[in-house]
Order: C-alpha cells, then sequence, then structure tokens
C-alpha cells in the first residue's frame, strides 16, 4: 500500500507540473476580443482554457499536497 501511494503522488504531482506549465503558458498569450488566439501554426486557443487549467493546477496543488501530508506523517 505505501507504493502505491508514493506512485499516485508521483503521477499527480506529474500531472499538477503540466497542468501549472499549461496555465503559465496560456496566461501568457494575447488574446483579441473574443478571447481567441491564433497561433502561427492555425491553431486557435481559447481564453477560458486558462481558467481551467488554473483550476486543475490548484486542485492538484491541494491534493499533491495532502498526499505528502498523509506520507510523512504515516513515516513518522
Amino acid at each position: 500500500m505505501k507504493h502505491v501511494l508514493s506512485i499516485l503522488t508521483i503521477i499527480l504531482g506529474l500531472i499538477t507540473i503540466f497542468c501549472i506549465g499549461m496555465f503559465l503558458q496560456r496566461a501568457n498569450i494575447e488574446y483579441n476580443a473574443n478571447g481567441r488566439f491564433l497561433s502561427p501554426d492555425g491553431v486557435v486557443y481559447h481564453e477560458q482554457a486558462k481558467q481551467v487549467y488554473g483550476i486543475l493546477a490548484l486542485l492538484g496543488v491541494f491534493l499533491t499536497g495532502t498526499l505528502i501530508y498523509k506520507q510523512i506523517k504515516k513515516n513518522n
């Protein structure tokens, strides 16, 4: 059970890092009046996705922190 919790913490931490990276990347984009950004590759990014990645990042930080706290308490 100890290894399962460690693996889950690592996976959740990696997903959280990805969401934080996506949030920061999308936060630095200049959106037009319609809330859209057209990249040179032809991909349209919507401003609403920035908030979704931010919420997922905060939730991931909270859950990862909780799992790390449980592991520390279990080891002491």
